[in-house]
């Protein structure tokens, strides 16, 4: 509606698109206190890719989801979708991982999210204006002292 050419690409394509490309936006779960982006599966590797390339990499996120919690890793704290999805084709020859289930010591594991470090996180727009993900714990911190939740030290 806007005008702005947009695509959409599967990520074995990611790295012949992002060529053409000028600026990569995309959405956050969540925004860790250590600026760290926790969001859908593949966003990791989106930015990883964009920044390698140098092309700006910019979240858009909405200030509640800013979390004061810090997170290193995808593994320790993650929702876990039906390992079934990933076994499943929709082309009927095509179906490797049928009897995934049968196979001993298999096991698929269906992660939900991922966790793309602030490395890689090129701006934050929110509702106060643009940020760089550095500044997440300030704006934590300035939120807290409006909620009445910060306590002086003395």
């Amino acid at each position: 509606q806007a005008g702005i050419p947009c695509t959409y690409v599967f990520v074995n394509a990611l790295s012949y698109a992002m060529a053409n490309v000028t600026k990569v936006f995309m959405g956050a779960a969540a925004i860790m206190a250590n600026g760290a982006v926790l969001s859908r599966i593949g966003t990791a590797i989106v930015a990883m890719t964009a920044t390698s390339l140098n092309v700006p990499v910019i979240f858009c996120c909405e200030t509640y989801k800013l979390c004061e919690r810090v997170q290193l890793d995808s593994i320790v704290s993650n929702e876990l979708g039906n390992p079934g999805l990933l076994a499943s084709s929709s082309i009927e020859s095509m179906q490797p991982l049928a009897k995934w289930k049968q196979t001993t010591g298999l096991k698929l594991l269906n992660l939900r999210y991922d966790l793309t470090p602030m490395k890689y996180v090129g701006m934050v727009i929110t509702e106060v204006g643009m940020i760089p993900a550095t500044a997440v714990p300030a704006l934590l911190r300035e939120y807290r002292r409006e909620d009445g939740l910060t306590q002086l030290l003395e």
